[in-house]
């Protein structure tokens, strides 16, 4: 073995060491609320196919559906194992869509047709992916899986009007559009469960206790200790609005038996986790409810901006339309938002360097609002 092949092999070894013991430190009394992770938007993604990329640019598409035409899509994320295992990822976002026939498997992907490519093709198997790595390390940290509830819309023009036969052909093959109702998200939370077993998850009614409302848990005895939930996923929904409260109707409004909390206003009897995907415009909201025991999600790029800005962790670059890197990413961080979410875990270099990870790469670190 030559000396250069025996220091790589070092290093990697020491490297896997550092990351597995800030897997497993953690100050006694420290609490879920009391971290900071690094997560990924739309966790399942894969760049579209050059047909579906020249679909979304026709003139049609340009015209009629202009905010399609216009997304940022291309990025592809590794698979969800060597998200948690190689890039220390610990929260995970789906986008799932309702079934083509009710009881069906919920599909995972960004959009049918234009942006549908995944690393997996439903939400059962994404379930099992995680559970897998989950059972593998018994003592990490626990993950956090998003979960946003897609809602088919019809078309605004008539399938005649598209010349691309195989477009037409495919749109044309898509289910009849309906809202999400009681039955799926019993469905729902029905996958869940036929993967996890009770003393796999944190879920809102195990936060609760013995407190009137989750609100009041988090106000009286807070989260659980990080030491208590290792090992454990918790779910969140990403939808609010409409589609949250007829999701929380099914619980008599605050909650109770459901699986996934929700981000709603702070008083709410549900509030415990947020939402707020901007950390430069509600960087002191996410620190008031990171110090009132919420745990938050937050975005530290959108829309590729930031890598294409050329965000490096040296120093800012020019200022580009609204955004000064690396003020997002930076902000986002030193917000305290608890999971910090990016489509850049490593970086891609046609666009830049831009990256977002934790010091070292750690898989957590304190959270520097209320590590205390």
């Amino acid at each position: 073995m030559t000396s250069k092949l025996a220091a790589l092999l070092l290093f990697a070894t020491a490297a896997a060491l550092h990351a597995a013991e800030l897997e497993t430190a953690a100050a006694p009394g420290v609490r879920l609320n009391q971290i900071q992770v690094v997560g990924t938007h739309n966790s399942y993604h894969l760049e579209p196919s050059a047909t579906a990329k020249a679909w979304r640019a026709s003139p049609l598409i340009r015209r009629e559906l202009p905010a399609l035409a216009a997304l940022a899509v291309e990025y592809s994320h590794v698979p969800l194992t060597e998200q948690l295992e190689r890039l220390h990822v610990r929260q995970l976002e789906l986008d799932l869509h309702l079934p083509a026939e009710r009881g069906g498997e919920f599909p995972v992907r960004h959009l049918p047709v234009f942006d549908e490519r995944s690393s997996v093709p439903t939400f059962t198997a994404a379930l099992r992916e995680v559970r897998a790595w989950s059972r593998a390390h018994p003592r990490h940290v626990p993950i956090f899986m998003q979960l946003e509830l897609k809602t088919l819309r019809s078309l605004p023009f008539p399938l005649e009007r598209i010349d691309e036969a195989e477009l037409r052909a495919r749109l044309a093959a898509l289910p009849t559009p309906r809202e999400w109702a009681a039955d799926d998200f019993t469905g729902l939370e029905a996958a869940i469960r036929d993967v996890f077993s009770p003393d796999e998850l944190i879920t809102p009614d195990f936060v609760r206790g013995e407190a009137p409302t989750l609100r009041d848990a988090i106000r009286t005895h807070g989260w659980p200790l990080l030491d208590a939930v290792r090992g454990r996923v918790m779910f969140t929904l990403d939808n609010e609005g409409n589609l949250r409260d007829r999701y929380l109707d099914g619980a008599a409004g605050d909650g109770r038996g459901r699986l996934l909390f929700v981000s709603v206003p702070p008083e709410h009897p549900a509030a415990a986790w947020a939402k707020l995907n901007d950390p430069v415009r509600d960087f002191a909201r996410i620190q008031e409810l990171v110090r009132a025991g919420f745990i938050v999600r937050t975005r530290a790029d959108e829309e590729l901006r930031e890598a294409k800005a050329s965000e490096t962790a040296s120093g800012p670059a020019p200022r580009n339309g609204d955004i000064i890197s690396p003020l997002r990413r930076d902000r986002a961080f030193a917000s305290g938002a608890q999971i910090v979410s990016t489509d850049f875990p490593e970086a891609d270099r046609r666009y830049s360097d831009y990256a977002v990870r934790l010091p070292d790469s750690a898989v957590v670190r304190p959270n520097p609002v209320n590590d205390r």
